[in-house]
């Protein structure tokens, strides 16, 4: 007995212990460095890296991750501090944790289980949308972040979405191609996927409403956002896809129609929105070819609906009812400006159309305007030349913004300066303005190759973003800054799509 004692040891001395296999190894990260993918973009140390395009492994060979240990039903254990995915910071050290369970399991039959603490919900803070996590808004942290790579398409336009249903995040981009999305919260697939494949030049979302001008014919349209992404997902389940956006209205009615015609809208070059602050009413503006169009809009409906004569009288006239769907002007052309100006006396806002340079005593420059309120004449004066002005934008009530070249001038409605303690009268830049966001103390202006950021009261910089090597361009500026760059010595490349991130105090 002693020697097979003697043999049983031996045996369990040269055998290795009996423990479980270890885990395979992890697949390589999506996130490839940037450098690896564009090593153009090596030396640009402004641009916040994003993932490549480039997939990885699948994930269906990435192991299940093993549950996190149980902890036993103590409420003394439970309120110990917890260290990773709630494994007890005792149970770190083998010894302690052994003396525990001991003492656990002798308390065990005296002591009544214990209900771990639950944490309630309203606790636990909600995002506001399933997207890119927020970036921390300091002084001068304003960066380019990355969410697409090598985008194909000839983009006009951008705008931003939120699922109410999922929460998701999506950018809409209008382009030659037609409406694409990219969900923010699925980044890792960086696929862009097509809602609409005419043409976009203009849109514009409101609530779940998007407005875009699309088509051949520059047709203003009305999409349900909602009824888009359902049809796209049932879309999918079938072999073959079936065109919806080219069937006729008495097969597929409209009011089960997810995209309709505004009426008498074709031919629209541009179109702006505004919301009278006073009243709270929004409003939809469209310059035609040879008349403008003012639609508002209407909550109850959540449409954009051509604005009527609400008195009686007028109602019952119908030539007056038409002039007040289509006001006919004759339109610049170019139509530089096209802008709305809340007036508080007004109903209605003006409609501006362009700018000229000033002729009266201290006076910038002149608002050429159209007076939808008005039914005996609906504009001013347009004989005289226009001036180069980039954007115009109402900062407040008798405050206004506008960019000629490299300067910003703030004027009032009758396009004197105007300067106060909140606002320089001036401000220069060193570059050829292209477009420009507002904020509530500071300006974005974005140029040829970059942004920079000046503070209204001090005109001193506040964000500065600058890259020879790319060309940037702002794609929309409706809640989220959209841009695209391409580089300089190649401008007919594919372009890389960013947000921006990190500049503080914007609306």
């Amino acid at each position: 007995e002693d020697d097979d004692g003697d043999d049983d040891e031996s045996e369990h001395s040269t055998l290795k212990p009996r423990i479980p296999p270890p885990l395979p190894p992890k697949p390589k990260s999506i996130y490839i460095p940037q450098e690896t993918y564009c090593p153009e973009e090596e030396n640009q140390g402004t641009i916040k890296r994003c993932p490549s395009d480039n997939p990885g492994r699948p994930t269906s060979q990435v192991p299940p991750r093993p549950p996190p240990p149980r902890l036993p039903p103590n409420s003394s254990y439970v309120k110990s501090s917890a260290v990773g995915n709630g494994v007890n910071s005792a149970q770190v050290n083998g010894e302690k944790d052994s003396t525990q369970s001991q003492q656990q399991h002798e308390n065990k039959s005296s002591n009544p289980p214990g209900v771990p603490p639950r944490k309630d919900r309203k606790d636990i803070p909600k995002p506001m949308s399933n997207g890119l996590p927020p970036t921390p808004k300091v002084h001068m942290g304003a960066c380019f972040s990355k969410v697409f790579n090598g985008c194909p398409l000839k983009i006009n336009c951008a705008a931003t979405w939120i699922n109410p249903d999922t929460r998701d995040q999506y950018l809409i981009f209008g382009a030659e191609e037609g409406i694409y999305t990219l969900n923010l919260n699925e980044l890792h697939e960086t696929s862009m996927e097509q809602l609409i494949p005419r043409r976009c030049s203009w849109l514009y979302v409101m609530n779940n409403a998007l407005l875009s001008i699309s088509g051949k014919a520059s047709q203003l349209y009305s999409h349900n956002l909602l009824g888009l992404f359902e049809y796209a997902r049932q879309m999918q389940k079938l072999p073959v896809a079936i065109p919806a956006h080219k069937l006729p209205d008495r097969i597929l009615p409209r009011k089960f129609a997810v995209s309709t015609k505004i009426p008498d809208t074709k031919g629209c070059q541009k179109c702006c929105v505004v919301r009278n602050p006073y009243t709270g009413h929004k409003y939809l503006c469209g310059a035609l070819q040879s008349s403008i169009v003012l639609l508002e809009w209407v909550e109850q409906m959540q449409k954009f609906m051509l604005i009527k004569p609400l008195d009686a009288a007028e109602k019952a006239d119908l030539h007056k009812c038409t002039k007040m769907r289509h006001i006919d002007f004759p339109l610049p052309n170019p139509l530089k400006v096209f802008e709305m100006l809340v007036v508080p006396e007004q109903e209605y806002p003006l409609l501006c159309v362009a700018v000229s340079k000033g002729t009266e005593f201290n006076q910038v420059v002149r608002f050429e305007t159209v007076n939808p309120n008005s039914t005996s004449s609906w504009f001013t004066e347009t004989d005289i030349p226009q001036a180069n002005v980039i954007h115009v934008t109402q900062l407040e009530r008798d405050t206004i913004l506008v960019c000629m070249d490299r300067c910003l001038k703030i004027v009032n409605l009758q396009g004197r300066l105007k300067s106060s303690r909140k606002l320089s009268s001036e401000l220069t830049f060193s570059f050829q303005i292209e477009s420009i966001v507002c904020l509530q103390d500071s300006v974005l202006a974005f140029w040829k190759h970059g942004m920079q950021g000046r503070s209204f009261k001090s005109n001193e910089i506040t964000q500065e973003i600058c890259d020879n090597s790319r060309i940037f361009r702002l794609l929309g500026s409706d809640r989220v800054v959209v841009l695209e760059s391409r580089p300089t010595d190649n401008p007919t490349a594919n372009s890389n799509l960013y947000i921006l991130a990190g500049h503080e105090n914007s609306y």
